[in-house]
């Protein structure tokens, strides 16, 4: 089964850049020629999707399934996308290849990969992290993490044993069906841990090839960030903090009783652990830097009001925000976040140095730097980049919504303002496509589309230069 083609906006060099900022490093210079690197590619879409928005960048990805790799090139071909190459190699070839296998990189990304290897090929991953990453470079890893995905652990065995039974194509459904009458049933662990009835329930929706390659796989272990930070020091690498920005605040990420016992713990891995027994952490995304390279204090304040942000579709345009994270529901006050979405309301990008002018925010840059986090975390606003090139975004967003129109369930299109990929159901996608001299859609649709999202659309370069 083919597993699905998705984008993690955690991982582009736009996040991973304006998070370490707000976490006080330095990274990789967006002005200079930059490699970045992922390992476990899947099918491709989220290293296109990336080389695309970014065309000054390079874009390296490896996959072990010949497969994924072949849809990668398919389509990087379609669209023309020159700044993407895809190698079809082990972690463990990859690994002990020639030194020349690889240039050296400013950012190494992997998203839910160590979660699904062996403990061979996480050894493996950290001996290309050793040997390509460059010292100032960055390192995301996102893994599914303790104590959070525990629960899971007897279940992904009822469904790896189930699709062994009885193939992945019936063994799964089984498997599923199993364990919701289980959870009717008034099985304990659904006692104990309600909750996983409802990530069962979850499971329902999901097409049978994430599941197959989430939970069928030999070496399924959610991990312990204190493991994953030692073999990540091993490299050389220093632990900076997350690339979910939410997480990067402990007052809003975690209850409110727990903060002083967390912040009274001076060891990282020990002190991480309790952040993650604190939120019940299912999935970690830790950010790493090869020798850290903390900003002075002048230097960050510098490096924080040169970041520029613009609003996302769906951003509201002021008011009190209610945000739902791991530890239940956040209020953000209208007085924190208000003048920020109103500045942005307009549509045109502000710098973080402006909105520092602004009365709410006037000496109170760390209240600005969480605001920004915060709502970037949220989907609001995102950073916006230097005018680049617009060709290859548009080639592979009419290449997507030209698949969306033969059936291909896309869900992203390129926004080379942001360095980045937003959300596209497929009615946007099929408007889109209809605007572009493709197929006709329904004039009501159209309408809507026309109306709700294409101005902004424009505004991120979604559609290049065409009206």
């Amino acid at each position: 089964m083919a597993y699905p083609a998705i984008f993690h906006r955690e991982l582009t060099p736009a996040w991973l850049r304006a998070t370490a900022t707000a976490l006080g490093y330095r990274s990789p210079d967006p002005g200079e020629a930059y490699t970045w690197c992922e390992l476990g590619c899947g099918p491709g879409l989220g290293t296109l999707l990336t080389a695309a928005a970014n065309p000054d960048g390079r874009f390296i990805a490896v996959d072990f399934d010949p497969a994924a790799i072949v849809r990668a090139r398919a389509l990087a071909e379609e669209a023309g996308i020159g700044n993407a190459r895809f190698l079809h190699m082990s972690f463990a070839e990859l690994a002990e290849a020639a030194d020349t296998a690889l240039p050296p990189l400013d950012f190494i990304v992997l998203h839910g990969v160590l979660s699904w290897i062996s403990p061979a090929n996480r050894q493996a991953v950290m001996r290309i992290v050793a040997r390509w990453l460059k010292p100032g470079g960055i390192a995301c890893l996102s893994y599914m993490s303790q104590p959070g995905s525990a629960p899971m652990m007897a279940a992904q065995r009822v469904l790896q044993r189930s699709a062994r039974i009885s193939g992945a194509g019936a063994g799964l459904p089984g498997g599923l069906a199993l364990l919701r009458a289980l959870r009717d049933g008034g099985a304990g662990q659904f006692v104990v841990v309600p909750e996983l009835g409802d990530q069962i329930e979850q499971l329902t929706l999901q097409p049978s090839g994430y599941l197959a390659h989430e939970f069928l796989g030999e070496h399924w272990e959610p991990l312990h960030v204190a493991d994953v930070l030692g073999a990540m020091a091993a490299t050389g690498c220093t632990f900076l903090g997350s690339a979910t920005p939410l997480e990067n605040i402990d007052a809003v990420s975690i209850p409110g009783g727990a903060q002083p016992v967390v912040a009274a713990i001076e060891d990282v891995a020990l002190r991480e652990t309790a952040k993650d027994i604190a939120r019940n952490q299912t999935l970690r995304r830790d950010l790493y830097q090869r020798g850290a390279r903390p900003l002075a204090p002048a230097e960050h304040r510098a490096a924080l009001e040169a970041q520029r942000f613009i609003a996302l579709p769906g951003a509201p345009g002021g008011g009190a925000l209610r945000f739902s994270t791991r530890i239940g529901p956040v209020d953000g006050p209208a007085a924190m976040f208000s003048p920020l979405l109103e500045a942005l309301a307009g549509g045109s990008p502000v710098s973080f140095g402006d909105l520092l002018r602004l009365p709410a925010y006037a000496g109170r840059g760390g209240l600005l730097n969480q605001a920004c986090q915060m709502l970037l975390w949220a989907g609001y606003l995102h950073p916006w980049l230097p005018a680049q090139g617009i060709d290859a975004a548009l080639s592979l967003n009419r290449a997507l919504w030209r698949g969306a129109a033969a059936g291909e369930e896309y869900a992203w299109v390129v926004a080379p303002a942001i360095g980045s990929a937003i959300p596209a159901d497929r009615p946007a996608m099929l408007a889109a496509h209809a605007l572009d001299g493709g197929r006709p859609v329904d004039a009501r649709a159209l309408a809507a589309f026309e109306r709700e999202l294409l101005p902004v659309w424009k505004r991120l370069g979604v559609l290049g230069n065409f009206d």
